[in-house]
C-alpha cells in the first residue's frame, strides 16, 4: 500500500463500494480515467475485485447465479462520453459463475482478434481493430460484429463496440486478497443496424472481472446494462428477456470452459 500511495502522494485511491450495484458501476466508471497516474486506478480496481470476489460469495459459488441490478448513473456515461444518454433507459443484469481456466487462458482468448473461430455460435462476422498506442497491460480496440441468426432472433444486427482489458496487478494481501485479476469493459457509442424495421439495439454497457479462487479456477462476473427491442419478442424489461440474455452469457462461460480444456 505504500509503495502504491508513494507515487501518488497527491491523490488517494477512491474506496470501491461494498454492494453489488455500486461496484459494477464503479468498475465501469473507474477502468479507464483519462490523465491519471494509473497506480491510483489500479489500487481502486484491485480494492472493488476483492469485494466483489466476496459479495458474490466466489469461494463457495457452486451454480450459476444470475439477476437484475439497479440503472447507470450519469457518471459511468460520462465516463465513455456518452453523457447525451439516458442512464436509466439500459435494464441493469448480471451473472456470477466459476469458469475453469487461468488468467493467462482468459487472456489469450479475449485478445484473440478472430473471435468468430472461437465463438461461432455468437457472430455471422466480426473484425477487430486495435487502438495504436494503447499499453500491453491494458490494450483496448473498436469491434465491428453481425450477430449469428438462431431460433430466437432471426432479425440480424451489426453494431460497433469500444472494447478493452485490464490487467489489475498484485498489490499484496491487504489490496488483492485473490491476487491479480482482469476487468474488461464495453460499450456501444451509437446504436445498432437491423437488417429489418421493428427491433433496436441503443444501449449496451457491458463490464466483466476475473479473479482467483484456486488454481483453475476463476469468479466470473459478467454486468451488463442494455436497452434492447425484438418486436413482438420484447425488450430489455421482460422477464423473459433479462432471463434468455443471462442464460446467453452462462452458455457462453460454458464455451469458454471447452476452450481452455483443449
Amino acid at each position: 500500500m505504500v509503495a502504491v500511495l508513494g507515487a501518488t502522494a497527491c491523490a488517494k485511491p477512491a474506496p470501491a463500494p461494498a454492494d453489488l450495484d455500486g461496484l459494477a458501476r464503479f468498475l465501469f466508471d473507474r477502468w479507464h480515467p483519462p490523465d491519471e497516474d494509473p497506480a491510483i486506478s489500479d489500487a481502486e480496481l484491485a480494492d472493488a475485485l476483492g469485494k466483489i470476489h466476496d459479495v458474490l460469495g466466489g469461494d463457495t459459488l457452486s451454480e450459476p447465479v444470475k439477476g437484475t441490478m439497479a440503472n447507470l448513473t450519469q457518471a459511468e456515461l460520462d465516463a465513455v462520453a456518452l453523457s447525451g444518454h439516458d442512464p436509466n433507459t439500459p435494464q441493469g443484469m448480471y451473472i456470477a459463475d466459476i469458469v475453469h481456466c487461468t488468467l493467462e487462458q482468459i487472456e489469450e482468448i479475449t485478445l484473440t482478434p478472430d473471435q468468430l473461430s472461437l465463438y461461432p455460435e455468437a457472430y455471422a462476422a466480426y473484425s477487430r481493430v486495435y487502438v495504436e498506442g494503447t499499453p500491453a497491460y491494458h490494450p483496448r480496440w473498436a469491434t465491428t460484429y453481425t450477430s449469428a441468426e438462431n431460433a430466437l432472433i432471426t432479425n440480424q444486427f451489426t453494431a460497433t463496440v469500444q472494447s478493452g482489458l485490464r490487467q489489475v496487478p498484485d498489490l499484496g494481501p491487504e489490496l488483492s486478497p485473490h491476487g491479480r485479476g482482469l476487468v474488461s469493459r464495453i460499450f456501444l457509442p451509437e446504436p445498432a443496424t437491423f437488417e429489418h424495421e421493428g427491433a433496436e439495439l441503443t444501449d449496451d454497457f457491458q463490464v466483466e472481472t476475473f479473479t482467483e479462487r484456486a488454481p483453475g479456477e476463476l469468479v466470473h462476473f459478467y454486468g451488463l446494462w442494455r436497452y434492447m427491442r425484438l418486436g413482438i419478442l420484447g425488450d430489455s424489461y421482460d422477464s423473459l428477456f433479462i432471463d434468455q440474455t443471462t442464460q446467453a452469457l452462462i452458455d457462453w462461460d460454458e464455451k469458454t470452459d471447452e476452450l481452455c480444456a483443449e
